[in-house]
């Protein structure tokens, strides 16, 4: 018996006769005839009840299309946790909605599994993420909030500020510290792909012109010729210094600090526990490699 004739048998419990079966399965309709018939020797039962120009499911047949049925559902579930399985041995997903965190966890992913291909991505839907997670599509999950949920591995991962950047000559740089109040209503560049930033400086300078720039050369180039605002994070002053005609001033709202925090499926846990402490120590200009 060979799942191909199960799903043969179901299909003709489906569609209720072999001639439109056959059609649905792309083969003739002798070959489906043959293949039904070689089940039923197989079984030493008769699944069918056969008039001269018809045949209809006997209840051996009922019974043989329901576990037949479920037989193919599990045959799916095994295909699919199998090659999940597989791939957890090979690949290692990371979804973050902040490129910060993401960078962290993908250094010391690739110092720790070398013969893994780590993967990574921003999302910043979180609940998105988190059915991804549940899902299996991806294995590890940061997240802007705290979350209890029954299955799931939650802990805080690092803490990152916000910090405006400017050139010497503008009007804020005389400030030891700023707030969104102070920058509301200013222009200011700031790259597209921030992750969760982008949503929370949107909602904190209504009154802005938010320049986006989707190329970070670009951007750079930018930054140095022109006297625009824009916005880095006491990570990314450890990754890459500031421009010496920039000056960097901390926002002082408690909205400008979050607080990331990975999530894995309990069963995972073990394997990147590791991520929380030895994020601590990173080197973060060890990073600057990793994309994003």
């Amino acid at each position: 018996m060979e799942f191909n004739q199960l799903e043969q048998l179901v299909a003709v419990a489906e569609y209720q006769t072999v001639s439109r079966a056959a059609e649905k399965l792309h083969i003739s309709q002798p070959a489906l005839t043959r293949s039904i018939q070689r089940l039923e020797e197989d079984l030493h039962v008769f699944l069918f009840d056969r008039t001269k120009n018809r045949i209809t499911l006997n209840e051996n047949g009922k019974q043989m299309v329901r576990m037949a049925s479920e037989l193919l559902e599990r045959k799916e579930e095994m295909v699919t946790f199998l090659r999940r399985f597989d791939e957890k041995n090979r690949i290692i997903r990371v979804v973050s909605c902040a490129p910060a965190p993401c960078w962290g966890v993908v250094s010391l992913l690739n110092k720790q599994f070398p013969g893994i291909r780590i993967e990574s991505g921003l999302e910043p839907d979180e609940n998105f993420s988190l059915e991804r997670l549940l899902d299996g599509e991806a294995d590890i999950v940061i997240t802007s909030h705290t979350l209890s949920k029954s299955g799931l591995v939650c802990r805080p991962l690092i803490k990152e500020r916000l910090f405006l950047s400017l050139p010497p000559a503008h009007p804020l740089a005389l400030l030891d510290s700023v707030s969104f109040a102070d920058l509301n209503g200013q222009s200011v560049l700031l790259l597209t792909k921030i992750g969760i930033w982008s949503e929370l400086t949107q909602k904190m300078l209504p009154d802005s012109h938010l320049l986006y720039q989707e190329d970070v050369t670009i951007f750079n180039e930018l930054t140095k010729m022109s006297a625009l605002p824009n916005f880095r994070t006491d990570i990314t002053l450890k990754r890459e210094p500031q421009e010496s005609n920039r000056k960097a001033i901390p926002f002082v709202d408690d909205e400008a600090e979050l607080t990331f925090y990975i999530v894995t499926k309990k069963e995972d846990w073990n394997r990147f526990a590791f991520l929380v402490e030895e994020i601590r120590d990173l080197d973060w200009s060890a990073t600057r490699d990793i994309p994003g």
